[in-house]
C-alpha cells in the first residue's frame, strides 16, 4: 500500500473543494486535493448554470435573508443564512479577482458560461489559482474511509480506480467537499460520479447528518422523446407558458405565483408536474409567443435560445418537461466553519446541511460553495497548524484496509455493479422521490435492508472500474437508507419533502430537523425541534 503524507487533505474537486484548498493553503498548510475525476471536471459546479444569489443591485442583505428563509419553509439554520448573506458578495468579488468574468444584476451574479457547462469558467479559474499557490492535485482517487486514531482524524484510505492501487493518505485535517448524491436518482442533472460518497464517509466516521429527507428536484428538465435530457433556464418559467396536454395553464391551476417560480418554488412546481404525470397528463413549456425582444435577457436563457430553436423547434411546438433530481438539501451537520464535531474533520458545499432548510433557493448553492468552502478550508488549515500528526500512520492504515474493505478483493461472478446501482435508483425514484407515502417508504426501507444483507456481498468486482462502481453502490445503499428512513419519520409535507398521506405542513409537531448518527451497526434517527 502506498502512503502519501500531507497536512490538509481535501476530498472533492468542485467549487467547494477547490475553494477550501486555496483557503487552507492561505493558512500556510501543505494541501493535497483528491478527486474521482480531474479537478473541476465532471462536477456540479462545472455543470451549474453559473448563477449566484447574493445582495447586489438593489437587492439588500435583508432581501436575501428573507427570500432564503421563505423558500426554506422555516427550517434554515439562521446563523448559516446570516453568514451566507453577509459574506457572499465579498467571496464573488474575490472570484473576480482570481480572473472570473461575469455580470452583476439585482440579487445576482452570472458568469459568462456556454452550454452545457456554464460553470466551467468558475472551476477553471479556481484550479489555476490553486495550482499557482501550490495545492497538489491527485485525480482518479475514491476515498473509502476517513481514518481516525481514537477520536482524532489522521487521514484517509483511498483507491486509484485506474490502476487498482491502494493508497493511505496521512493528514492532520480532512475536508469533505465531494458534493451530493443527485446521480443516484435515474433522472438527474448531476455528473455520474456524484453518488453520495461524502455522506457515507461522514456517517462511518461518526458524524451527525441532518435533513436527509429533503431532496430537491428541478421542475424544468427537458423530456422530449428521443432527445437528451437538458436543464432549462429557470427564468423561462415566468416568460413562457407552462401547459398540460390540453393546453391549460399548470402554474395557474396549482396557484404557483411567487416569481421567479423556478428559483423560489421548485418544490411545489416539481410536485405539480409529478401530480399531472400521475394522472396521465404530460406537461409542456410553450415558447411560441416569445420573440427575440421578450426572450429573457440573462446569460443562461440567452445561451439556450439558438440551441432550443435549432435542435428542438421550440417556436413551432411546445416542449415536454419533467422534474429531474437536482440537489441534496441535507447533509453533514457542521458549525459555520465546517467543523463536523469529529476532531480534524470538516465539510463544506452540498455535502453539508443546515443552510437551506427544507428547500433551496436557486442561486444559493454556488454562493454557499464559496462562503463555506472558504471557511472550512481556513478552519482546517488552522487546525492542522495546531494539531500535527506525529506518529507514523502506516500500521493504522494497513489495519483499516484489512478490517473493512473486502470489496477490494475481486469477485468475477455476480450482479454487475451498474445494474446494482440502477436498482437502487429505481427504488429511490418510485418510493423516495417527489411524492411519497408510508407504504412506499416502508417498502424502500425493507428492500434496502434485504439488499444490503443478501445482494451487496456478491456484486461483481472483476476490475478496478467495477470495484469503484461497487463501492459507489455500497455508499448509495447507505444514503438511500438515510433518505427513506428520514422521510418515513417526518409525517408531514414541507418543502422538498411531500407525503401524500400527510399533505399538510405541521409546525406544531414537525418544525425542526431529523438527525442521523451511527451507533454500532444501528442507524439512529432523532427529531429535534427548532430552537
Amino acid at each position: 500500500m502506498k502512503i502519501i503524507k500531507t497536512e490538509v487533505l481535501v476530498v472533492g474537486g468542485g467549487g467547494a473543494g477547490l475553494r477550501a484548498a486555496i483557503a487552507a493553503k492561505e493558512e500556510g498548510a501543505e494541501v493535497l486535493l483528491v478527486s474521482k475525476t480531474p479537478a473541476g471536471k465532471s462536477t456540479c459546479t462545472q455543470l451549474s448554470g453559473g448563477g449566484f444569489s447574493l445582495a447586489a443591485g438593489g437587492f439588500s442583505e435583508q432581501d436575501h435573508l428573507e427570500s432564503t428563509l421563505l423558500v426554506g419553509r422555516g427550517l434554515n439554520h439562521i446563523e448559516f443564512v446570516r453568514t451566507l448573506v453577509a459574506e457572499a458578495p465579498d467571496r464573488i468579488r474575490e472570484l473576480e479577482g482570481f480572473g472570473l468574468p461575469g455580470e452583476w444584476g439585482r440579487g445576482r451574479f452570472n458568469t459568462y458560461g456556454k452550454a452545457p457547462s456554464w460553470g466551467a469558467s468558475i472551476v477553471a479559474v479556481l484550479k489555476e489559482t490553486a495550482q499557482n499557490r501550490g495545492v497538489s492535485l491527485l485525480p482518479w482517487i475514491m476515498i473509502l474511509d476517513v481514518v481516525k486514531d481514537g477520536q482524532k482524524v489522521v487521514g484517509a484510505l483511498g483507491f486509484n480506480f485506474r490502476t487498482g492501487e491502494k493508497i493511505g493518505i496521512a493528514a492532520n485535517a480532512v475536508v469533505l467537499a465531494n458534493g451530493g448524491g443527485g446521480a443516484l436518482y435515474p433522472r438527474n442533472d448531476n455528473p455520474v460520479r456524484i453518488t453520495g460518497d461524502g455522506y457515507a464517509l461522514a456517517y462511518k466516521a461518526g458524524c451527525t447528518l441532518r435533513d436527509m429527507e429533503f431532496v430537491q428536484f428541478f421542475p424544468m428538465g427537458l423530456a422530449e422523446p428521443g432527445k437528451p435530457p437538458f436543464l432549462l433556464a429557470p427564468l423561462f418559467a415566468d416568460a413562457a407558458r407552462i401547459i398540460d396536454s390540453q393546453g391549460e395553464d399548470v402554474l395557474k391551476r396549482y396557484r404557483i405565483v411567487d416569481k421567479p417560480v423556478a428559483l423560489r418554488c421548485r418544490d411545489t412546481f416539481s410536485r405539480a408536474i409529478a401530480n399531472e404525470e400521475g394522472e396521465g397528463r404530460e406537461v409542456y413549456i410553450d415558447f411560441r409567443s416569445l420573440t427575440k425582444e421578450t426572450w429573457p435577457k440573462d446569460n443562461l436563457s440567452q445561451s439556450q435560445r439558438e440551441m432550443l430553436m435549432r435542435n428542438f423547434s421550440c417556436q413551432e411546438k411546445p416542449l415536454r418537461i419533467s422534474p429531474t433530481c437536482h440537489f441534496f438539501i441535507g447533509g453533514v451537520a457542521t458549525d459555520i466553519n465546517g467543523d463536523t464535531g469529529v476532531p480534524g474533520l470538516f465539510a463544506a458545499g452540498e455535502v453539508a446541511g443546515g443552510l437551506h432548510g427544507a428547500n433551496r433557493m436557486g442561486g444559493n448553492a454556488l454562493s454557499e460553495v464559496f462562503v463555506f468552502g472558504n471557511r472550512a478550508g481556513k478552519a482546517a488549515g488552522k487546525w492542522s497548524n495546531r494539531n500535527p500528526v506525529h506518529e507514523s500512520p502506516e500500521r493504522t492504515f494497513a489495519r483499516d484496509f484489512e478490517d473493512g474493505h473486502e470489496n477490494l478483493r475481486n469477485i468475477g461472478q455476480g450482479t454487475a455493479p451498474r445494474e446494482f446501482r440502477r436498482r437502487i435508483g429505481e427504488i429511490l425514484w418510485n418510493y423516495a422521490g417527489i411524492i411519497r407515502d408510508e407504504q412506499g417508504l416502508r417498502a424502500a426501507v425493507d428492500w434496502i435492508s434485504r439488499t444490503k444483507r443478501e445482494d451487496l456481498p456478491g456484486v461483481r468486482t472483476a476490475n478496478p472500474k467495477e470495484t469503484l462502481e461497487k463501492m459507489e453502490g455500497e455508499n448509495a445503499l447507505l444514503v438511500a437508507e438515510m433518505i427513506s428512513r428520514s422521510a418515513l419519520q417526518r409525517r408531514e409535507s414541507r418543502g422538498a419533502h411531500y407525503r401524500r398521506d400527510f399533505p399538510e405542513t405541521d409546525d406544531r409537531r414537525w418544525k425542526g430537523s431529523i438527525f442521523i448518527k451511527k451507533y454500532g451497526e444501528v442507524m439512529a434517527l432523532e427529531f429535534k425541534p427548532l430552537s
